[in-house]
This record gives structure tokens, C-alpha cells and sequence, in this order.
């Protein structure tokens, strides 16, 4: 009798079973031969126990590591030598595939659960694509399965649960080689990852320590910046620049150029500095590149005459007035690209900057001056002209100041009019007194 599940193992020759025994083979050689044939029937991990570190640990590949944070795992996949081989629609739709995950990882296990039909009706691509993408990642080692998806209909009834089962991939990225070392010179830390890594059975639920309860560092830590040892140097430059900032280092309405004429190009680059270590001081989200990146993306502002004033303006207003929703503090993970952005919101197409919020200020105030002058200037022309009418006509036309000079105060003026009220008053009646 043939087993139910033809798939479970080879076809082989019906002379070669035994009726005691259907695995029975002629020979032992045959038997094992037949043995490293058959496919593996792993049982997938229980969903209560799919995200626990002994299990996650198992699961990462030789060569490979968990991410130490989803945005060191980002980079990794944007930076991987594959993807510049691809099209360009495969990359936008790996890149996209990339954001889902980093949005749905687990921080505490590093993992990712999720099934292939809700990715690809959020991408808007076909679940075959969806899977190629987690095929390409896995082939880079950048995932590794914790647990294979399974659908309802072959989740056992053992289990009591009748719905399928989401795959879990985990985050890993290729671990750096490590130099061979003798047995007897092996560090105390390798030998505890050794024995981290190469666990027993999983414990029941609830024996178990949390996930992270034995990692030197938490996986929520920022990820290290690129390794590079001259920006490294120059962000501890900036760091302690500021630290020994005492007073301004350039004011903030002066334009950024040397004091003195025919200055050198020391002298240029110095000014600049300052200006740019001015910028820092004040944005801090600036302080995350360097002071030599700052001065590249507003030197042609600082050119056209901006002040510090102006650019950190920019930063924070559009060229219509209005403010900026998003502020300069939270959410910008590329400090440079968005620094370059808003300064290039104040630039023409022809690549010339706007004029500044002071060169604006300057204009608008030198022509108010200017109406001034011209309004006293047609002022004075108006009362030379009434006077110079005023001596042909013969008339002799006081200035307003002999005007007040000769002019009595009200008191007096008030007393006189009711004096002469009062006698005319008398005079009609026919008083004696006003004869």
C-alpha cells in the first residue's frame, strides 16, 4: 500500500518494498541514499514563541546578524551592490518594499510579520513580485525566515485555531569577518555568543526572559553614523568650536565678507567659518554635518549678500511669508539634503538667490526715506512759489512764525471779545454809563 502523500518521498521501484516494512530497502546503502532524499518536514514554530530570541537567533544564517536598528538595516539594503543592477521600476518598488518593513519591524525582536497579499495590495504590484523582493533580500542576507506562512486549511487541529499563519522574516545584515583566533585565545564574548547562540529546545511560555533582557545595548539605540574617520573629526571640531563659544562669532545682520579690502583667500575661507559655526550654533539640527557642508550650500547666498539672519530665516519661512509646517527639531534624517532644500526655495530658476528678509527691510526703508525728501522737496516748492506770487500782488504774507509771535493767547483774546460784547450790550439798552 502506497502512503497517502505521494510528495512526502521519491518514487521508487514497488519491488524494492518489504510488506513488513514499506521504507525497507535491498540494501542499507539504497536505504540511506533514499533517507538524504527526502525533503525536510520542519514543523513551523508556535506563534507564541515565533518572535523569542532563541528562536530569531536560530534563524539567522551563517555570516549574518541581527540589525542592531531598522535604520542601520535601511542602509544596508540601499546600499547593497545588487540594487544598482536592477531597473529602475525594481528599484523604486524595493525601495518602497524597504519602508513598509522598517514601518511594520518589531524593535524589540528585530522581526517582520506580514503576509505577501497585504504587501503587494499596498505597493500596488502582484504577490509574485512581492515575493521575488523577499527572495532577492534573503539571497543577500538581509532577511531571514523564523517562521514559514501557512494557510488555515493546513494548520492542524490540534492547535484549535482555524485562520492561517503570517510568515516572520527577520532583519540580519552580514556580519563583518572577524580574524581566526587559537582555541585558547578566544574572548570571553565570543564564547558567550557562542553559547547565546546555540540554545536548546524552547522553553514554555513564560520561563523565559524578555528579548532583550540580556543585550549590552537596547535595540531602540540610534544606529552608529557611516564609518568615517575624517567626519567624525570634523563634527568633534564643531562640537568643541562651540563648546568655547564665548560671544558671537559673526553678527547676525552683517553680510559675510572679510573687513578688510583685498582680503586673501585665507582670510575668505575663515569668514566663512564663522559664519558657518554661527549657523550651527543656532540650528542644531545643522550640527549633525559638517561646518564645510553648511558653507557649500550657502555660500552662494552668502555671496549675493544674505546675512546669518536671513539664511536661518529660510529655514523656517517660504519666499510667499508663509511659515513652514514642519519645524527644524524632530523628523529630518538628512540634515544636508534638507538644509539645501529650504535655501533652495529662495532661488530663481536661473540659480541667483531671492533677495534676503534684510535686503528687503533696506529697500523698503530707503524708499520711504526717499518719499520723505521728495515731499519736503514739493513742500518747499509750494511756499516758494505762494511767497514770490504774494510780492507781485503786492500783499505782505507773514511766515507762520511772526504768525505766533504777534498773535495774543485766548485769554486775553476771550476777555477783550466779552468786554466788547459787553459794552455794546449797554450802548443798545441806553444804559447812562454808555453814553
Amino acid at each position: 500500500m502506497f502512503p497517502s502523500v505521494p510528495e512526502a518521498r521519491p518514487q521508487m521501484d514497488p519491488s524494492l518494498l518489504n510488506h513488513a516494512d514499506f521504507r525497507s530497502h535491498s540494501s542499507p546503502d539504497a536505504a540511506l541514499e533514499a533517507a538524504r532524499e527526502l525533503p525536510s518536514r520542519r514543523r513551523r514554530v508556535r506563534v507564541a514563541y515565533e518572535r523569542s530570541k532563541a528562536v530569531v537567533l536560530r534563524a539567522v544564517p551563517k555570516g549574518c546578524r541581527l540589525a542592531r536598528h531598522v535604520v542601520a538595516w535601511k542602509r544596508a539594503v540601499l546600499e547593497h551592490p545588487a540594487l544598482e543592477l536592477m531597473r529602475a521600476d525594481g528599484r523604486a518598488n524595493m525601495a518602497a518594499l524597504v519602508e513598509v518593513i522598517a514601518l511594520q519591524q518589531d524593535p524589540a525582536s528585530r522581526t517582520w510579520r506580514t503576509t505577501w497579499a497585504w504587501v503587494a495590495e499596498r505597493l500596488g504590484v502582484h504577490e509574485d513580485s512581492v515575493g521575488r523582493m523577499i527572495r532577492r533580500l534573503k539571497n543577500w542576507g538581509l532577511l531571514a525566515v523564523v517562521a514559514t506562512g501557512r494557510s488555515a486549511r493546513y494548520t492542524p487541529r490540534a492547535t484549535g485555531k482555524k485562520q492561517g499563519e503570517a510568515p516572520v522574516y527577520a532583519l540580519t545584515v552580514p556580519a563583518p569577518p572577524k580574524p581566526a583566533l587559537p582555541v585558547a585565545e578566544k574572548t570571553d564574548d565570543e564564547a558567550a555568543e557562542a553559547v547565546d547562540i546555540n540554545v536548546g529546545p524552547v522553553p514554555p511560555k513564560g520561563a523565559y526572559p524578555p528579548p532583550h533582557a540580556r543585550e549590552s545595548v537596547s535595540p531602540r539605540d540610534a544606529a552608529t553614523p557611516r564609518p568615517s574617520a575624517k567626519a567624525a573629526a570634523q563634527r568633534r571640531e564643531v562640537q568643541a568650536a562651540l563648546a568655547q563659544r564665548t560671544a558671537a562669532l559673526w553678527p547676525a545682520h552683517a553680510t559675510v565678507q572679510p573687513s578688510t579690502v583685498g582680503a586673501t583667500r585665507a582670510e575668505w575661507k575663515q569668514t566663512y567659518r564663522w559664519a558657518g559655526l554661527e549657523l550651527q550654533h543656532h540650528a542644531l539640527v545643522l550640527r549633525r554635518i559638517t561646518t564645510a557642508y553648511v558653507v557649500a550650500v550657502a555660500k552662494l547666498h552668502f555671496e549675493a549678500g544674505w546675512t546669518i539672519a536671513d539664511v536661518l530665516h529660510a529655514l523656517d519661512w517660504a519666499p510667499n511669508g508663509q511659515r513652514y509646517t514642519h519645524d527644524a527639531l524632530t523628523g529630518i534624517e538628512h540634515p544636508g539634503a534638507w538644509f539645501a532644500a529650504r535655501l533652495r526655495a529662495w532661488t530663481h530658476q536661473d540659480g541667483t538667490p531671492h533677495r534676503s528678509p534684510d535686503q528687503r527691510a533696506a529697500a523698503e526703508a530707503e524708499q520711504r526715506r526717499a518719499q520723505a525728501v521728495a515731499a519736503a522737496a514739493r513742500y518747499a516748492a509750494r511756499q516758494a512759489a505762494a511767497e514770490a506770487a504774494a510780492e507781485v500782488e503786492g500783499v505782505a504774507v507773514r511766515s507762520a512764525d511772526e504768525v505766533l509771535v504777534v498773535r495774543r493767547p485766548l485769554k486775553e483774546r476771550f476777555a477783550a471779545a466779552y468786554a466788547a460784547g459787553v459794552a455794546e450790550a449797554a450802548r443798545r439798552a441806553g444804559a447812562p454809563g454808555a453814553q
